[in-house]
C-alpha cells in the first residue's frame, strides 16, 4: 500500500497543559465556486487547552494520498525479503536505513491485464546519493512497484542490480559511482524485455567504447524480474559518433542513454533513445528457445535496407540532409540506426535534451493508431515537451522528422532533470515524472509524481501544471477577508547552483495579482513535526500546490515567511529546526470562527496579516492572525467547503 512519510515525535519544546472536553456543533458555510453558499453541519469535538491565550485547539481537514506516488518500500512489509544486494545496506537490516525514504527517478511504466484486471507496473532508477551537495548520481539498482488503481502502490523487487551487468563500470569494477540510469520494460512476444543504460568497461565485449554510455538488454518471463542481463550491449556507443557523411556528433560519453520502446499493431518493435542526439532502431527476435525452466532469446536490430527491399520499397539515400543512417563499423552486418529530427519543425527553442518516451493514439475512433508521440525531457533545466508524427505515410513510426507539439510541463521546484513516462489505464491518459520534493530531495535524489493527461481531439496535450495532489489528494485556499494569499511561480532558473532550494516570498494579494489562480492554491498536510506529547491532529504543514515539495516556512527573527524545500537530511538537528519552521499548530479563531496557524517554534507567534504583508508575528491582532481556509471536496472538483476543523485535545 501507498504509505505517507510518519510524523516523528521528537524533543519537546512546548507543554501545553489539557483541560476538560466538552463536544458542540459547529455550522460553516460549503461555499461552491460561483454558486450561492448553503449551510452544512459539521460535528466539533471542542477541547479547551493552554495555548499562548488559552485558545481551542483545532483539526483541520487534512489532505493524505497526492503526490509524490512513490518515496517508500525501504524496510516496509510490502518488499520481498527474499531480494537481496550487497549495495542496498537497508536490505541487510541495517538499523540506520530501516525507515529511510526511497528516492528513485527516471520513472517508467508498463500495463498489463489479466482476467480483466490491469496493472501498472513502475520502474525507478534507486537513488542513494548520501552528500548533500552532489552532482553525482549513485543508483546500485532498479526497483519496481506496482498498483491495480493508481492509488495504491506496493513494492515489488529490485528487478536487477547494476552488479548483474557483465559489461558495465560502476561498483562492479570498483568505481564508486554507480550508474542504473534510465530504463523502460516492455512485454513483446512473451517475454518481458528491460532496456537500460550504463557506462560500460572499457573491457571485453566493450572495449573500443572507452567507458562511455551503451544502451544494455535483459530479458524475464515475469515483470517483476529478475531479469537477465545479456553479456554485451544492445546499442554500442560506437555506432552513434559519427554520421554517414562524418560529421561528429560531439559525442559527450552519454549520448546513448534513456531506452524507450514501443510495440506497433504490426507487432514490431521499435527502440530510441539519446542524449541531445536522438535515435532509432528497429529490432527483431532472432533466437527464442524456452524449455519451461530456461529460456534462450536474443534480439538483434533489424537491417532497414534488407526490409525494403524485401517489400519492394526505397529508403531515402545518405545524400538526403533529412535523414540520417548509420552503419555499424565493427561487425560485418549493416543495420541501421536513424537520427530523429526533433529539432526542423520546433521553432519554441523546447529542443530535445534527453529522456525519449514513445507513445501511440487512436484519435479518431476507429481502434487504430493515428499518431505517434515522442515525449522527453527539454532545455535545461528540464522541461518536458513533445513531438509527433502522424501515420499517413508508408514509414509510419520510422519517421526522421518529427512535428513539435507542445512545451507540457515547466521545470520542477525541486529538481533540475525530469523524466516523462506516458500510458493508458481504465480509459484515461498518465503522465509520471519525477522531482524532489520529498525531504531531503534534489536532483539527485528524486520521487516518481503522477498526473492525468487531456488531449484534444486533434491530438494537442494540455500542459500541465506539476501539483502536489496527483490523483487524490486536495487542495485549499487559505483567505483573510475574502483575499487570499499566495506566492510568487518562476520557472526554475537555469543555474549551476542545483543544490540551494527554491525560496519564494508569499502575497497577500488580489487573486489577479498572481500569475495564475494555482498560485493561491496550498495542500494542508500532516504536519512534519509535532512536539513530544502533542495531538498531532491539531498540527499541519502547508504546501505549495503548483510547486510541489516547497512549504511555508518563516523566520521569526525577521518575521518574513516565505515557501521552500524541506531540504535536510532527516534525523538531524537542522532537518529538526528546519521542519519546525514548517509546522504550526492549527486554533480557533477570532470569536470561534476561522483559524490561527500557531507557529511550532515559539508559541507567541502566529502567521498574520500585517500592513497587507503575510509575516510571523507575536502582537498582531486576532483578526490579523485570523484565515479562513476552503478545501476542495475532492480532487480536481471546482467545489470548496469552509475548512475550520474539528476542536481536539492538543
Amino acid at each position: 500500500m501507498k504509505t505517507k512519510i510518519a510524523t516523528k515525535l521528537i524533543s519537546c519544546i512546548l507543554v501545553l497543559l489539557l483541560l476538560p472536553a466538552f463536544l458542540t456543533t459547529l455550522f460553516v458555510s460549503n461555499m461552491h465556486s460561483g454558486s450561492a453558499e448553503s449551510k452544512t453541519a459539521i460535528d466539533l469535538t471542542s477541547s479547551e487547552t493552554s495555548t499562548a491565550e488559552n485558545e481551542t485547539a483545532v483539526s483541520l481537514k487534512k489532505s493524505v494520498g497526492g503526490n509524490p506516488i512513490g518515496g517508500f518500500g525501504v524496510g516496509d512489509e510490502t518488499f520481498d525479503p527474499d531480494w537481496t544486494t550487497a549495495s542496498s545496506p537497508w536490505q541487510e537490516g541495517d538499523a540506520d536505513y530501516s525507515d529511510v525514504i526511497t528516492y528513485g527517478g527516471d520513472p517508467a511504466v508498463m500495463v498489463v491485464e489479466e482476467n480483466g484486471v490491469e496493472t501498472a507496473y513502475l520502474y525507478v532508477g534507486h537513488d542513494i546519493t548520501e552528500t548533500k551537495i552532489t552532482s553525482t548520481y549513485t543508483m546500485p539498482e532498479w526497483i519496481c512497484y506496482s498498483s491495480t488503481d493508481l492509488i495504491n502502490w506496493k513494492t515489488e523487487s529490485i528487478i536487477m542490480d547494476i552488479e548483474d551487468i557483465p559489461w558495465a563500470r560502476g561498483q562492479a569494477a570498483g568505481n564508486p559511482e554507480m550508474s542504473a540510469w534510465a530504463s523502460q520494460v516492455i512485454e513483446w512476444k512473451g517475454y518481458y524485455w528491460f532496456l537500460f543504460c550504463s557506462w560500460s568497461d572499457s573491457v571485453g565485449t566493450t572495449a573500443n567504447e572507452n567507458g562511455n554510455m551503451c544502451i544494455g538488454l535483459a530479458v524475464s518471463d515475469s515483470p517483476t524480474g529478475p531479469f537477465e542481463c545479456y553479456n554485451e550491449p544492445l546499442v554500442f556507443s560506437s555506432w552513434t559518433n559519427v554520421t554517414d557523411n562524418g560529421v561528429d556528433l560531439n559525442d559527450a560519453g552519454w549520448n546513448d542513454i534513456d531506452p524507450t520502446a514501443w510495440v506497433t499493431s504490426e507487432n514490431e518493435m521499435y527502440v530510441a533513445w539519446g542524449n541531445t542526439n536522438s535515435f532509432m532502431c528497429q529490432v527483431e527476435l532472432v533466437t527464442s528457445t524456452d524449455n519451461g525452466t530456461s529460456y534462450d532469446v536474443e534480439l538483434e536490430i533489424v537491417d532497414q535496407s534488407e526490409k525494403a527491399n524485401a517489400a519492394g520499397d526505397t529508403l531515402p539515400t545518405t545524400d538526403d540532409p533529412t535523414f540520417y543512417r548509420y552503419g555499424y563499423s565493427n561487425i560485418e552486418a549493416v543495420a541501421d540506426i536513424m537520427q530523429i529530427d526533433l529539432w526542423t519543425h520546433n521553432t519554441t527553442n523546447n529542443t530535445f535534451t534527453e529522456a525519449p518516451y514513445l507513445y501511440a493514439r487512436d484519435l479518431d475512433g476507429d481502434n487504430s493508431v493515428d499518431r505517434y508521440y515522442m515525449f522527453y525531457a527539454a532545455g535545461w533545466r528540464e522541461a518536458l515537451a513533445y513531438s509527433y508524427v502522424d501515420v499517413d505515410s508508408a514509414d509510419g513510426l520510422w519517421e526522421d522528422v518529427w512535428t513539435y507539439g507542445n512545451r507540457l510541463m515547466d521545470p520542477t521546484a525541486t529538481s533540475n532533470t525530469n523524466h516523462p513516462a506516458v500510458f493508458d489505464f481504465g480509459g484515461k491518459t498518465y503522465m509520471i515524472y519525477h522531482n524532489g520534493s520529498l525531504p531531503y530531495g534534489c536532483g539527485y535524489r528524486r520521487v516518481a509524481c503522477i498526473a492525468e493527461l487531456e488531449f484534444s481531439d486533434n491530438g494537442y496535450i494540455s500542459f500541465v501544471a506539476e501539483n502536489s495532489t496527483g490523483l487524490d489528494g486536495v487542495n485549499s485556499k487559505i483567505t483573510q477577508n475574502d483575499i487570499p494569499i499566495g506566492h510568487l511561480y518562476i520557472v526554475n532558473p537555469h543555474t549551476d547552483d542545483y543544490y540551494t532550494p527554491l525560496t519564494l516570498p508569499t502575497f497577500y494579494q488580489e487573486e489577479s495579482a498572481f500569475a495564475n489562480a494555482d498560485d493561491a492554491l496550498w495542500e494542508i498536510e500532516a504536519a512534519k513535526y509535532v512536539p513530544e506529547g502533542m495531538n498531532a491532529d491539531s498540527y499541519v504543514s502547508i504546501q505549495a500546490y503548483n510547486m510541489a515539495g516547497l512549504y511555508l516556512s518563516y523566520d521569526i527573527a525577521t518575521g518574513d515567511v516565505v515557501i521552500t524545500q524541506d531540504d535536510e537530511k532527516e534525523g538531524t538537528p537542522e532537518s529538526d529546526a528546519e521542519q519546525m519552521r514548517m509546522s504550526f499548530k492549527t486554533v480557533a479563531g477570532e470569536n470561534g470562527v476561522g483559524v490561527m496557524f500557531q507557529c511550532v517554534a515559539n508559541e507567541e507567534y502566529y502567521l498574520a496579516i500585517v500592513n497587507g504583508e503575510l509575516v510571523v508575528s507575536n502582537s498582531a491582532t486576532a483578526a490579523q492572525r485570523t484565515f479562513r481556509v476552503q478545501t476542495q471536496t475532492a480532487n480536481r472538483s471546482e467545489n470548496y467547503v469552509y475548512n475550520e476543523g474539528t476542536a481536539t485535545i492538543a
